[in-house]
């Protein structure tokens, strides 16, 4: 009898062993997905924090212009890429209020330029002129100016249609390897609910971000350029779920 009792002991804790495993089992795939539901809702809820607006082709156009001890000069840019990134109220809140108090008040805003897109605007010589440029700027090593927004504030009173609105705004601009802190105005156009277009100006030197003002080896120094320099800029975005628009007539 004692034998028996043994057994039946043996085979009770097996069963109770059994089962234990098999509730443990069940309660960590159950906080497996318990935890895999939370996540995915957060990634959701992330995703739905902000409406990122980004460039599109053809919706971009800078120019840099400076003087020179014989002619002035232009270089020109169709590309401008980065994002703008908002509160998604953005979108139906003309008012802007979104951008005016709270956490999301300065939006999240970077903007680079390849240097190889800006093409000197001279019918002569053209290539050279490229080429002095992307020297000057030590495009090898710093191959994009970049530029990262870090404060932006209403200017004037927002129209009751939303656009056009001027901004104060502040970001790093770096040209060149160089990183300076710049103060711009900027004025925001509302093309349609999903598209957005940005224009600027802003006067520069070379010298503040380490380029020394070209005077190319060709005319054996004579010819010199000023150090200051004007930057205007029209950056066009679209909303990421947007298509993009058609070619404008003076575009094509």
């Amino acid at each position: 009898m004692p034998s028996i009792a043994l057994m039946n002991a043996a085979r009770f804790g097996g069963y109770c062993h059994a089962l234990r495993t098999s509730i443990t089992t069940a309660h960590a795939r159950a906080s497996l997905c318990l935890v895999a539901a939370l996540l995915t809702s957060h990634l959701a809820t992330s995703a739905g924090q902000t409406l990122r607006y980004a460039s599109r082709p053809g919706g971009a156009k800078v120019t840099i212009a400076g003087t020179s001890t014989i002619h002035d000069w232009v270089t020109e840019g169709k590309i401008i890429g980065g994002f703008f990134e908002v509160d998604p109220s953005f979108r139906t809140d003309l008012t802007l209020k979104s951008l005016q108090a709270g956490p999301s008040a300065t939006p999240n805003v970077e903007v680079f330029i390849p240097i190889t897109a800006l093409k000197s605007t001279v019918l002569a010589g053209r290539e050279k002129m490229d080429e002095v440029m992307r020297e000057a700027m030590r495009a090898q090593e710093n191959p994009r100016i970049t530029y990262k927004l870090t404060r932006l504030r209403v200017k004037d009173a927002v129209p009751p249609t939303g656009t056009p609105v001027k901004f104060d705004t502040r970001g790093e601009l770096q040209v060149s390897g160089v990183t300076n802190t710049i103060d711009m105005e900027v004025i925001m156009e509302r093309l349609d609910a999903d598209r957005l277009r940005f224009t600027g100006v802003k006067l520069l030197k070379m010298t503040d971000f380490n380029i020394v003002p070209p005077a190319p080896k060709l005319a054996l120094g004579m010819i010199k350029t000023g150090d200051e320099v004007t930057i205007k800029f029209e950056w066009t975005v679209a909303a990421s779920s947007a298509s993009p628009a058609p070619p404008s007539a003076s575009a094509q």
